[in-house]
């Protein structure tokens, strides 16, 4: 999403996030390395020369990165060092702060030998708990990447391929380099086993239980940003954006241009694919294609897809679409009232406060009958594709969002399709809208006290 501008106070708080989340990271490297049966990918060379020479895991961890910072410049070239000569030089005290983290921890459970087996893999998933929150933060915080995550960045745009296989290259690269270095220094591999394949499995999922749960330290970061943050147009005066979530057969597409015709407002759906397009520099096809869809397995998501930098940075085709559809939707809601269907869009336009969410769902029946009737669906294949669309748009919900599709929590209003007509629907939503603007009105003006300037929430239908 675009970044607002930040004050000075919301830079301390979020680089205070940031050194909390290097202190967690390098927790979490202690603990897993301390389990005695393998170290993350990232520190396994200073782990390995650690054990090797007079040197300590924390210097070593420094050196690496001051490596990984040279081959940045060396794919950048000397125009894209000058574009990102700030993020470059904020890795160097990164990087000392990390390594000297690391050396921190490992010192304060220098009296933490495991024997038994199974508490060496308890140490793991304790290390790996610690790494997933630190990683949650990082990503929250957003100021800046450790040295690592912006090698693989950079080399995923110089060689224009997906984030996630680069990573993966990337990380097994560090290892087979560990284990040679291993094998030269002590005739042994050392650093290297079960725990460093545990480690990178059970990371990214964890990451993904943590980061909605950690969700306040984001608003706590922005606190002051969002007083100043509102659904305005050019001119100062407030408008109101209407969102809906509805699943596939339960009409959305139909209610949300007729409440826009109805208001006189802008209708977006489908038609806001070209301006994805131009914004993502894919074609429409392909913005299509992958259109609130996840198009890889379970698996895929936990081996190849990184969790540790913000969606912005990530160089995978649907994170680089959900972001470019992120600023489309954000830049639509800017310019005027609007109806916008589907694309997350509720949750993309959280921080507005004169938004408008609905959720509409339907029977099964309902859904299969329309699915049939106005989308030429094989009646044997109806449940089929009804179920299918409809669990590929929850997922994508689930993804992006951290949160359940279907929860009534997330909406302002709820409506049952198979239950209520569209008209009566749209008669709902159009009264809902006149008293959202007209409170907005009341409280620009100055009418209501401070107190009651705030608005309440709406209630359910």
């Amino acid at each position: 999403m675009e970044k607002v501008n930040r004050s000075r106070s919301e830079l301390l708080r979020r680089y205070f996030v940031f050194v909390i989340a290097l202190f967690f990271i390098s927790l979490g490297v202690s603990l897993i390395t301390r389990s005695l049966v393998g170290t993350s990918p990232i520190s396994s060379i200073p782990y390995v020369m650690s054990l090797n020479t007079a040197l300590s895991m924390g210097t070593f961890i420094l050196i690496l990165n001051l490596v990984l910072m040279v081959g940045q410049m060396l794919m950048l070239g000397a125009d894209g060092i000058r574009k990102c000569k700030v993020d470059l030089l904020m890795q160097l005290p990164v990087s000392v702060a990390f390594g000297l983290f690391v050396d921190m921890t490992m010192a304060m459970l220098a009296f933490y030998q495991p024997e038994n087996y199974v508490v060496k893999l308890s140490t793991i998933a304790l290390g790996c708990v610690s790494m997933a929150i630190g990683i949650s933060l990082e990503v929250i915080a957003d100021v800046s990447m450790v040295s690592g995550e912006y090698f693989v960045h950079i080399a995923s745009q110089r060689f224009k391929k997906e984030f996630g296989v680069v990573k993966i290259m990337f990380d097994i690269s560090l290892v087979v380099i560990a284990v040679g270095c291993s094998w030269i220094l002590a005739g042994r591999i050392d650093g290297v086993r079960e725990g460093t394949l545990l480690t990178a499995l059970l990371t990214g999922p964890l990451v993904r239980l943590f980061m909605p749960r950690l969700a306040f330290v984001g608003r706590w970061e922005s606190e002051e940003s969002k007083i100043h943050t509102g659904a305005t147009d050019s001119t100062g005066s407030s408008h109101c954006v209407i969102t809906i979530a509805r699943e596939y057969g339960s009409g959305g597409h139909d209610i949300g241009r007729m409440i826009a015709e109805r208001l006189g407002i802008r209708f977006w759906d489908n038609t806001m694919m070209a301006m994805v397009a131009k914004e993502s520099g894919f074609s429409e096809e392909k913005v299509r294609e992958y259109d609130q869809r996840l198009p890889h397995s379970l698996l895929y998501e936990m081996v190849f897809d990184d969790y540790s930098v913000p969606v912005e940075r990530s160089m995978s085709m649907k994170d680089a679409l959900f972001v470019a559809q992120s600023r489309v939707i954000r830049r639509l809601a800017d310019e005027g009232a609007c109806v916008i269907v589907g694309r997350c869009s509720d949750y993309v336009l959280q921080d507005k406060p004169d938004c408008i969410h609905i959720y509409l769902h339907a029977s099964t029946d309902y859904k299969i009958k329309r699915a049939i009737e106005y989308y030429s669906i094989p009646a044997d294949k109806a449940s089929a594709t009804v179920a299918q669309t409809n669990s590929a748009r929850a997922a994508h919900y689930a993804y992006y969002t951290g949160k359940r599709w279907d929860d009534t929590r997330n909406y302002h209003a709820v409506f049952d399709t198979s239950k209520m007509s569209a008209e009566a629907i749209c008669d709902a939503v159009c009264r809902l809208y006149n008293a959202n603007i007209s409170e907005c009105t009341a409280a620009s003006a100055g009418g209501n006290s401070p107190e009651e300037q705030s608005v309440a929430e709406p209630q359910m239908i």
